[in-house]
């Protein structure tokens, strides 16, 4: 079995979800094929970024190819991405001369039009895992020519694949609703969770950062993500001046790259003293945050998945999340998390008091937590149900003669 991936994202580009997702999932990959007794190679190409290598072997069976492209111009960023998915094809191809593919895996738009491309002129079976949606972003709503295209792009890599990758029923109900792709073509494989950089924080970097951000005893609460809209950070501090009135201590710490964009509705709010923007800070700085905070909070409008949440109880860090998308599948309420109303500062503020009103509720979510992180979202899981889905599509091509 020989298998392409095309990713727009792999570290050191890692620029949201799509990158962190493939870096994990092909390193688990990496320790399921050495558990297997069959030929088997995965070559998995995406754009050249930094100092990173162009040619990077994993193992025997799994190679990284980063390959020079044009920089992308945000002006024009449709076409784009389409104009680099051409540099793309063209090392699938180069590849593909030498030993030919089985299949070929895209993710999201951003590598649609290659996988297309290749699909059809090799004739193999095409496989798509879409993270999000262009629709879903924007509240169901297109605002401009760019979101059109994308959306079309959406569809159309949707009605090519042989199978659709999701995340989430929520995200496989997106696309019935959007494109209307029918379930019996939808793959359910939800996203994955490493705890082990997590168990490395310790505590005496816990201690150095309570010391820092709570020096008083104070209570912290902490959100990181995306400083856009739907991750709902503005909803979150509206919540900040009623909840103070409860506990006076309280402190919000705010993550995430550009947060000091939050900074006029912070002094709208006056809550100045109560709040502290980061900015972007590293994965052990945040790992350890996890570990040092009363609760993590994660107020989103639209989230297909919700990794943060998974990385939170992972850490064994109490949750609380708007219950949209999959996040209410990923936080189990009242088991293993608390969820909450979107958009609503109300329901935050009587999360966070049924957090601090009952320790013992709270340790037990925090511990259930933790085990169903353990119990499902493994990536060698996550990995060989991906190899599963890769043999099945080859199974049905061979019974089809396709």
């Amino acid at each position: 079995m020989r298998l392409l991936v095309i990713s727009w994202e792999y570290p050191p580009n890692v620029v949201g979800g799509i990158g962190k997702h493939v870096a994990e999932w092909v390193q688990a990959f990496v320790e399921i094929v050495a558990q297997i007794d069959a030929p088997l190679h995965l070559d998995l190409l995406t754009p050249l970024s930094g100092y990173a290598p162009a040619t990077e072997q994993l193992s025997d069976s799994v190679t990284i190819h980063r390959v020079e492209t044009p920089a992308v111009n945000p002006l024009d960023l449709f076409n784009s991405v389409i104009d680099n998915n051409r540099y793309l094809e063209a090392k699938a191809r180069e590849l593909h001369n030498h030993s030919p593919y089985d299949l070929v895996h895209v993710h999201e738009w951003l590598t649609a039009s290659a996988g297309i491309e290749l699909k059809h002129d090799w004739r193999i079976p095409l496989i798509a895992t879409i993270h999000a949606t262009e629709r879903g972003r924007h509240h169901s709503h297109l605002p401009n020519e760019t979101s059109h295209r994308i959306n079309q792009l959406e569809w159309q890599v949707c009605y090519e694949a042989w199978r659709v990758i999701v995340c989430s029923t929520y995200m496989a109900g997106e696309l019935g609703r959007y494109f209307d792709v029918p379930l019996d073509k939808v793959t359910l494989i939800p996203n994955g969770v490493d705890i082990s950089p997590f168990r490395a924080c310790s505590e005496e970097r816990v201690q150095e950062l309570r010391a820092r951000f709570a020096p008083s005893g104070e209570k912290l609460l902490f959100f990181i993500g995306r400083i856009t809209p739907e991750k709902g950070v503005q909803v979150l501090l509206r919540a900040l001046p009623p909840l103070r009135w409860n506990y006076p201590d309280l402190r919000l710490l705010v993550a995430g790259k550009n947060s000091e964009q939050m900074q006029p509705l912070v002094d709208e709010l006056q809550i100045g003293e109560a709040v502290e923007l980061l900015g972007f800070i590293d994965s052990e700085t945040r790992n350890c945050l996890y570990r040092a905070v009363d609760a993590a909070v994660f107020p989103s409008l639209y989230e297909p998945f919700g990794i943060v949440a998974l990385e939170a109880m992972a850490a064994g860090c109490n949750v609380i999340a708007s219950d949209v998308g999959g996040l209410g599948e990923v936080v189990d309420h009242r088991r293993t998390g608390l969820t909450t109303v979107a958009d609503d500062p109300n329901s935050i503020v009587w999360a966070v008091d049924q957090l601090f009103s009952d320790p013992v509720q709270a340790q037990a979510m925090r511990a259930r937590g933790l085990q169903e992180v353990i119990r499902a979202y493994d990536w060698r899981i996550i990995a060989a149900s991906t190899l599963d889905t890769y043999r099945a599509v080859l199974a049905q091509r061979q019974d089809l003669n396709w």
